[in-house]
């Protein structure tokens, strides 16, 4: 339908509906609040159109992070979707609505498994009565939530439309708090709007470091939304100790999570493989790490499966290369069937940064720990071998918590690593350090902490902080 019949078709069923009501003279001013969404609709398709091809360029497949900021908008079918949800009878919106109000989460990408961060927010909100998701990028094409998702753009010269946006989807629904995880600046912007607009408590999640060694977020857009935030988290404690150190605000640890509902069961026993095989779980999203994985694997002559998501749709791999080098692209496997294979390997390997100056993506290997490792200690107890620097979030974190190895992109270091956390005393030992720490890594009570430590202004306990101890922690200041 054109926007000039859907402005008559406006008009007209509410016209009916007026003059249906004892002959109650027809409300203009509900006619004209339609017709000014459909302008806003109107007005940001025509920017669309003009700027796509503009933008389309900008884009490189293999690096994302910095390279997919400019990324199009939502299109005109999106767009007419989301002006209908503003319309939709709240009872009739999917997952459900609540008295007290929906949870509205602001993230960088679609609610679903094929990345970390939308991994581990599934879970973290899955039993929320009522949720709403806004996110700034349409990277993987779907949805594993039936959560209304509204994708919301402020880059590209549309930041009045977008916040007008945010504004209308907003107006008529009772928002009961706000969790942002930031990864672009439309996330912050998005995060400021609806908190201005709403009065909401928002806590503050930072699981990827965008501001200080990257410089996507501004510091001034930044600072005015840990400024507005309730709490602030962050996942390691290395942005934890960065953000502080930078705002000086106290940041939360809140590590990734795994379900305990998958946790290895108490009377499983692992056999050994001979050779030792290992697992890589996950996106690889740097290409230099990439091609020194693939290497160092290759020359190791050892053998890998490699299940997830594998970069997609960022970076295409061809199957048939990989099982040359002794890697076995297993794609993205239904959970259970996952566990299984993740039960049955030897060890885990997490390919990291190298913090050699070489890899575009050092940013996310010092300060970003990746929730796979998280998963693989709780679901399958594996040892952990990180690959890469010893100063890597992630290799701190098996490190500090004795859960595996850490070795360089050598084939000799590599084949090392793997004989020593495949020691059957090693393994033992490592197996049961995994076991006696997932109960402390659960999501069950996750989201109960942190919205109650949202609402108190600090975190209602440090069970985080003791586990992972850092240095110069701050006091707890709101």
């Amino acid at each position: 339908m054109s926007i000039i019949s859907k402005i008559k078709d406006i008009i007209s069923r509410t016209a009916q509906r007026a003059l249906g009501l004892d002959g109650i003279r027809f409300k203009l001013d509900v006619a004209l609040e339609r017709l000014e969404k459909l302008d806003h609709l109107e007005t940001t398709l025509t920017s669309l159109e003009a700027g796509v091809s503009a933008n389309a360029n900008q884009a490189d497949p293999v690096e994302p992070v910095s390279d997919q900021r400019f990324a199009a908008g939502p299109t005109r079918e999106e767009s007419l979707a989301q002006i209908e949800a503003l319309d939709a009878p709240e009872e009739s919106k999917a997952n459900g609505s609540s008295a007290e109000g929906t949870s509205l989460v602001i993230t960088h990408a679609e609610l679903c498994g094929r990345h970390g961060t939308g991994a581990l927010l599934l879970k973290l909100l899955r039993n929320e009565p009522s949720l709403t998701v806004f996110y700034s990028h349409d990277f993987f094409k779907t949805h594993d939530t039936d959560a209304p998702s509204f994708h919301i753009v402020h880059s590209g010269g549309l930041g009045h439309n977008g916040a007008r946006l945010v504004r209308n989807l907003l107006a008529r629904k009772k928002v009961r708090r706000i969790l942002c995880v930031p990864f672009y600046k439309d996330d912050v912007q998005t995060a400021l709007t609806a908190q201005a607009c709403t009065g909401a408590p928002l806590a503050l999640y930072i699981m990827d470091d965008q501001n200080i060694h990257v410089r996507e977020i501004p510091d001034d857009m930044l600072g005015r939304l840990i400024e507005r935030a309730n709490i602030c988290f962050a996942i390691s404690p290395a942005l934890c100790a960065a953000y502080e150190q930078k705002y000086q605000r106290r940041f939360w640890l809140a590590p990734p999570t795994a379900d305990p509902d998958l946790f290895v069961p108490s009377d499983y026993n692992f056999t050994p493989n001979t050779p030792p095989r290992g697992l890589v779980v996950g996106n690889v999203w740097s290409s230099q790490i990439l091609s020194r994985f693939r290497e160092t694997v290759r020359l190791s002559g050892l053998q890998i499966d490699w299940c997830g998501n594998a970069g997609k749709p960022f970076v295409e791999l061809d199957p048939v290369d990989l099982s040359k080098e002794g890697i076995f692209l297993r794609s993205h496997l239904p959970e259970p069937s996952l566990i299984e294979l993740a039960r049955a390997a030897d060890y885990a390997l997490i390919p990291g940064g190298t913090l050699d100056g070489t890899d575009t993506h050092e940013w996310l290997a010092r300060a970003s720990l990746p929730s796979r490792m998280v998963y693989l200690m709780a679901t399958a107890n594996l040892p952990l071998i990180v690959m890469g620097h010893v100063e890597t979030a992630a290799a701190q974190f098996v490190i500090n918590l004795g859960l595996g190895a850490v070795c360089d992109y050598s084939a000799d270091h590599f084949q090392k690593a793997v004989r020593e956390v495949t020691d059957r005393t090693t393994s033992d030992r490592i197996r049961a350090r995994a076991r006696s720490l997932s109960p402390a890594f659960s999501t069950r009570e996750l989201s109960n902490w942190l919205w109650e430590s949202m609402d108190k202004g600090q975190a209602v306990d440090e069970r985080f902080e003791g586990l992972i101890p850092r240095d110069h922690v701050l006091p707890s200041v709101a």
